[in-house]
């Protein structure tokens, strides 16, 4: 069996407006992730639906096509308008044929101990039909689970994550969403209220929170490598997938956030996820030469004393 991060997922079609204007570009929570994932590893796996009408089909080739299913149904749209202090607000969200993902779309035959299996955004109780059916398949198989605070308004929504969270071996959410599915305004209740193996907050400009399973907990700041942001679209599954891809590689935590934010935050300098999707790194200390390259040497001191 192969190495392989396996991304499941929704792709979609967007239309984003923010103060740099507006943009119609592929998008999808599980297409950023696997996106950044493809910076450091070539065996990325990218689970999905698309419908016969989408127009980013050669975006999609850098996947192997076999794991990507085509339905005679509308695609996935999401409409995003952000304001200046880049907070979105959801005009449309169609799920169109990424609602037809499933645990059938699991390929369970090529899925072993030595692999990841990253779950985007999706409905809860979709979600714990995945954890559950991945861990009987394969109960060595890592499972990484990102969430998103829409899916966390209603009691039983939140109850169901709370279910699955003991079960996977990756939770990233954001502070926002740990607030929000904690019902508390501190994000150190939150930290010591949410059961997983491994949590992960992350806090934006001040880096992210860790807390294992022993209640550990790990702050690791930010690398501040500031750009001008063009578009936070994806940023969050930006961070996860170059995370897990860093981690994957080096089984290194603190390497492995660093290596997130340096990503995520080159993804913001373009429209989507332009900026990163023909990067390609052969090891973490390409990516400290990189960002030296961009900014003449300014990065030096902080990047390599995280790495």
């Amino acid at each position: 069996m192969s190495e392989s991060i396996f991304f499941i997922g929704h792709v979609s079609m967007d239309y984003i407006s923010n103060i740099n204007g507006k943009k119609r570009q592929p998008g999808g929570s599980a297409l950023y992730s696997a996106v950044a994932a493809k910076t450091l590893l070539d065996d990325v796996k990218l689970v999905s639906i698309i419908g016969k009408d989408y127009v980013f089909e050669e975006d999609l080739n850098v996947f192997p096509r076999r794991f990507i299913k085509t339905y005679n149904m509308p695609s996935t749209r999401f409409t995003i308008d952000y304001n200046e202090k880049w907070e979105s607000t959801y005009i449309e969200v169609n799920y169109g044929a990424g609602s037809r993902i499933s645990v059938s779309d699991i390929p369970l035959k090529t899925v072993g101990s030595k692999n990841i299996i990253h779950l985007s955004p999706m409905k809860p109780s979709k979600i714990e039909n995945f954890v559950n059916k991945i861990k009987e398949f394969s109960p060595d198989t890592l499972i990484s689970v990102n969430t998103w605070i829409d899916y966390m308004k209603s009691s039983s929504s939140r109850k169901t994550i709370k279910k699955i969270t003991p079960k996977i071996d990756f939770f990233v959410l954001n502070d926002s969403e740990a607030k929000a599915l904690t019902q508390t305004k501190s994000i150190s209740s939150a930290t010591k209220l949410i059961d997983s193996k491994m949590l992960i907050i992350t806090l934006g400009d001040l880096g992210a929170i860790i807390r294992n399973r022993n209640g550990e907990i790990q702050m690791i700041p930010s690398l501040n490598f500031q750009t001008r942001i063009i578009d936070t679209t994806g940023a969050g599954d930006v961070w996860c997938g170059s995370f897990l891809a860093a981690y994957k590689i080096t089984n290194d935590l603190m390497k492995s956030v660093s290596t997130a934010a340096i990503i995520s935050s080159i993804k913001c300098s373009g429209w989507g996820y332009s900026k990163i999707s023909n990067l390609r790194f052969t090891s973490l200390d390409d990516i400290v030469e990189y960002v030296l390259g961009i900014r003449d040497g300014n990065l030096q001191k902080s990047i390599v004393d995280y790495l």
